[in-house]
């Protein structure tokens, strides 16, 4: 009887030393009538006690489905007791899964789960990390209160939506017709070559992805311009045929005409407020310097003498695009040119005067005569092409500075006077409504009469398209040889009075500096540009 008395006390120490095991107590009073959750099984309703063996919890307390406050890896420290409070935050669902599956689910340094995952996270927005291995992503979303937010993330593969304005683009993706535009590709790690086209408006792109990636790339055809700097011509293109030169409300830009954006700009640091601007410029024979008209009327009361009209003429160096020369003259020019070897400087006036100045100082050593009103002056390998009011082409040599040629050429007005890409061919729009082709003596090879006056006209690169821009706001391109017209140009904005072809197929026009605008053209329809922005 004793020894089982003996063995009874010594189990019912072990009993009560076993159900004190290890136990801390947890304490939590308020939000008063709240439901308890221990690892998320429902353990009564606040105020409570919990007492629980020694190790970490995560536990929420909820005043409503969608209202709970979770703190997790609470630690249980042994015949310890700890009072928490609580404060309910509304939530939504997150509903999470990937491809393939047990990807960590974190926000900054925070894990919320493993994939597939479903779990109540704070209303507002939240960057989640998507990560399995060494492949990651993010995703930000916006979780409601009470409502379900399901994202699927593709950690094999990028996701892309592709859109396009106009729709129905064609998309091709790396040689392979996909489709017409929108539509969603998964496509593999890496560079992928895509191409969007409709009509005859095509351009390729190259779209960078990685797995996990999930964008969305729309691509907006645009007419090519070039804005926003008020572009106006006269136009040219430099000496290499790099760049396309304008003017423009801040001064002269070189443009990219592949980026379509100006690559180079020169303006007057005295002027930063631009309140004259440029009329004109010319650019030396190599390339290295460029100089432009600047005629002074806003900014006259500055002036020592108000009665004159003066230019200011600056002369840029292209290694630096800063100034080398900027001096004022008591005169109205209308063209500026350098000699071949950059020593003097041209300046022709609107009352036919050819000053020349020394490069170095700008002081004007000598003057000549052309005994006609210049309209419009062209520059070409140390020739100064010069169109008049009374229907004149004076060709004036600046090696022996002294006329070469004289001729009157049209009944009227020469509005323009160009000189082809080989030097071969001159060419001339008139007041009289025609336009003609003169070999190097001044000999007419070309002519061409039109219904409308002609503002300008020029000769392609190869010497097989001629474009006229007329009074009647349009511009025709026509066969060199055969004189048919090969397309028009109606309704611009402004008359084209400056007219350059980039290549054959590409035609630029201009209007002057009182309407500016520059539009790029290819056979005749206006060029339009695919843009491709990416989210």
């Amino acid at each position: 009887m004793k020894r089982i008395l003996s063995f009874f006390w010594i189990f019912l120490v072990a009993l009560i030393l076993v159900s004190c095991e290890g136990k801390g107590k947890i304490v939590i009073k308020e939000p008063p009538n709240a439901e308890v959750y221990v690892n998320g099984k429902l353990v009564g309703k606040t105020p409570i006690v919990l007492e629980l063996k020694e190790a970490k919890y995560d536990i929420a307390v909820a005043t409503s489905p969608w209202d709970i406050d979770i703190k997790k890896g609470v630690q249980v420290y042994f015949d310890k007791t700890i009072e928490l409070k609580f404060h309910p935050i509304p939530r939504g669902l997150l509903v999470a899964d990937t491809k393939p599956q047990g990807a960590q689910v974190l926000e900054g340094k925070d894990l919320i789960g493993i994939t597939p995952l479903k779990e109540k996270i704070p209303v507002g927005k939240h960057e989640l990390i998507f990560k399995l291995g060494d492949v990651g992503t993010t995703r930000v979303l916006n979780i409601e209160y009470g409502k379900t937010t399901k994202i699927f993330v593709n950690l094999e593969k990028a996701v892309v939506h592709f859109y396009a304005r106009p729709s129905d683009a064609v998309l091709i993706v790396d040689g392979k017709e996909v489709g017409k535009l929108p539509t969603t590709l998964e496509l593999d790690q890496g560079i992928h070559k895509v191409t969007v086209k409709k009509g005859i408006y095509e351009d390729t792109f190259d779209l960078k992805v990685k797995k996990g990636d999930e964008i969305k790339v729309t691509y907006i055809l645009e007419p090519v311009q070039l804005p926003p700097v008020q572009a106006y011509g006269p136009l040219s293109f430099t000496p290499d045929h790099k760049y396309l030169v304008s003017m423009g409300k801040a001064g002269i830009y070189f443009w990219d005409l592949k980026k379509f954006k100006p690559q180079i700009s020169l303006y007057d640091p005295k002027d930063v407020r631009n309140f004259d601007k440029f009329i004109n410029y010319g650019i030396s024979q190599n390339g290295e310097y460029v100089a432009g008209i600047k005629p002074i009327r806003k900014l006259a009361y500055a002036l020592e003498d108000k009665t004159k009209k003066y230019d200011k003429i600056l002369v840029w160096d292209m290694k630096t695009t800063f100034p080398v020369l900027s001096k004022m003259y008591p005169m109205e020019s209308m063209a500026v040119a350098f000699s071949k070897d950059i020593s003097k400087i041209y300046y022709i006036t609107k009352d036919g005067k050819v000053k020349i100045a020394d490069f170095k100082t700008g002081n004007i050593k000598e003057e000549k005569d052309l005994g006609h009103k210049p309209t419009y002056v062209r520059y070409r390998d140390g020739l100064l092409y010069v169109a008049t009011n009374d229907g004149f082409i004076i060709i004036y040599d600046t090696s022996s500075n002294a006329v070469k040629e004289s001729k009157k050429v049209h009944s009227s007005k020469i509005n323009t006077v160009e000189v082809s890409k080989d030097g071969k061919y001159i060419i001339t729009a008139s007041q009289d409504k025609t336009v003609k082709v003169f070999d190097n003596q001044l000999n007419k090879v070309k002519e061409f009469s039109f219904e409308k006056e002609a503002l300008s006209a020029n000769i392609s690169p190869n010497n097989e398209k001629i474009a006229i821009g007329l009074s009647d706001n349009s511009a025709k391109a026509v066969g060199f040889s055969s004189g048919k017209v090969l397309y028009e140009i109606k309704n611009l904005r402004a008359p084209a009075k400056f007219v350059v072809f980039a290549n054959e197929e590409v035609l630029i026009t201009a209007s002057d500096i009182n309407n500016p605008v520059v539009n790029i053209w290819k056979n005749g329809h206006l060029l339009k540009k695919w843009i491709q922005t990416i989210e």
